[in-house]
């Protein structure tokens, strides 16, 4: 889990752990990438604004540094018409969670994407 706000961060902790996830968080784009350098990940879920790298960034940067990863992100938000165009259709060809969001919607959009993704929890 990759956000700027420490609240999201531990909620989100909390749910993919009672899910059944392994869990790794970072505070931003930067933190995201260097973990993804250290390993893969079945699930990718990201802040889109965030200081250093934003999640676009971040899903840019990706698979530059481990490919495929790109396939993995699920992005939340509060906010998505105040992005540019390119932000927008890249955010929104993927599962995006709007803030705030409530532990069934996160859960739902998570168990749809490893349905579609052939993906379990790790």
């Amino acid at each position: 889990m990759v956000d700027d706000e420490p609240v999201i961060r531990s909620l989100y902790a909390e749910v993919l752990e009672a899910m059944g996830f392994k869990v790794d968080t970072a505070s931003n784009g930067v933190e995201g990438l260097e973990r993804l350098k250290a390993g893969a990940y079945n699930l990718i879920i990201s802040d889109i604004r965030m200081p250093k790298l934003t999640g676009i960034e971040f899903l840019l940067g990706s698979d530059r540094v481990r490919p495929g990863s790109q396939e993995r992100f699920i992005f939340t938000t509060g906010v998505l018409d105040s992005l540019n165009t390119h932000e927008y259709m890249i955010a929104t060809e993927r599962p995006c969670i709007m803030k705030p969001a409530k532990v069934d919607q996160i859960q739902q959009t998570i168990l749809e994407f490893l349905r579609e993704h052939g993906t379990s929890p790790s």
